[in-house]
Parts: C-alpha cells; structure tokens; sequence
C-alpha cells in the first residue's frame, strides 16, 4: 500500500535482480520525510538501480512527480535505457536536438523544464547560459513564493564532479557548481551519486554536502 512507509513496492515492480545491500538507501530515503542522501557506493556496485528505486518507490506512492537527472553528457543515454528497461519509466534527454525539435513542432517560447515532468541533462549543458536562463524563467520570481517547490527530485550522477574545487582555506565555485547551487533549492528531494566523494580537501567536501 502506498501508506505503508515500511512496506516497499519498487523492487517488485522492477525489473531487476536486486543485491539486499542496494535496499539499504531505498528504506532510509523512506524513512526521511524529505530525501537527502549522498550515495558512495563504490564503481560497479548499481547507485543507478538504487537511485532508480528511490524515484520508483516516491513515484509510486505519489511523493514526486517532476524528476531531473543530471550527469555527464556520455551518461546520458545510459541512464535513459536504464531507467527504461527496468523501472519503466520514460525521461526526455534535454540537449541542443531536443531545443530544436521543440521550437520546431511547439513554438519558440516552449520550455523543456516544465514541459516535461521526467528529464535527464547533462552538467555542462545545464551551466551554459541559455539553458539556465529558461530554467530561472520556470523558478518563482522575486515576488513569488518557494514553496511548495516547483519541482520535486534532483538525481546529480558523479556528483564530485559539482563540488567546487579547493584548495586551502576556500573552495570556489565552479560554473557547475553554480548551477546545482541555483537548482537545488527548489528541489523538494535530492540524490548525490559519485563513488569518489571526497577530493582530499574537506572545504571542497563540506560545500558538496551543503549543497545537498
């Protein structure tokens, strides 16, 4: 039932061979009244079946419904296939031939990020300045409220890769860093995924989970 926190419906309904450790994010996420989890798993271990339980399992149970993955551009596809083959759940890929065939076929002023309420993109396309221009335009503006937020799960894959690099007393943002920044608090529920979290410079490692 979706009103039985202690009761899980996505590796039932998924189609995968799950390992009983992959549980373990899933039943903590449930546990949370809003998901915040950095998942460190090592290379090969499945963050993108735990991360697509987790979606899985809030989708079923109505707590999400506006989903955005955000990874590197050669992941893209695979995340896609993934979250296809075994959960069933289909995501548009937000990228310059997607920008094209939308002002193609529904107008010049259409929107991907509120047209769409499952999309995957990659980092540095989502830093340049046009995408994160039409992403602002669908926040709440200046005289508009945050909450309920706009969208609801943010799944960054590699996440390292969004942490600002630092080196002694300061990390500094980096233009990815930025845009996480500007996205995440608008998320209701956020995933980090990177099997390497920690560069060796802790003020680069707190502003990571700050950022969570």
């Amino acid at each position: 039932s979706a009103a039985a926190s202690r009761e899980l419906q996505a590796p039932f309904r998924a189609s995968i061979d799950i390992e009983d450790y992959q549980l373990e994010p899933l039943v903590r996420a449930l546990q949370m009244p809003r998901v915040n989890l950095l998942i460190a798993d090592d290379v090969g271990l499945g963050k993108t079946i735990e991360a697509g339980l987790i979606a899985y399992e809030l989708l079923l149970r109505h707590r999400v419904r506006h989903i955005l993955v955000a990874c590197p551009a050669s992941l893209q596809v695979q995340w896609q296939e993934q979250l296809r083959d075994k959960f069933g759940l289909e995501f548009r890929i937000v990228d310059g031939n997607l920008m094209k065939e939308l002002r193609r076929t529904r107008g010049l002023h259409v929107n991907p990020w509120n047209h769409f309420p499952r999309l995957i993109t990659s980092i540095d396309y989502l830093k340049r300045e046009r995408p994160m221009r039409l992403f602002r335009e669908a926040l709440p503006g200046p005289d508009e409220e945050i909450f309920p937020r706009r969208f609801d799960l943010l799944v960054v894959d590699e996440a390292h890769n969004v942490a600002p690099p630092g080196s002694g007393r300061y990390a500094t943002d980096s233009l990815r860093t930025r845009a996480i920044r500007t996205l995440a608090p608008h998320f209701e529920h956020r995933l980090f995924l990177t099997a390497t979290p920690h560069n060796g410079y802790s003020e680069s490692f707190s502003a990571l989970l700050e950022l969570l």
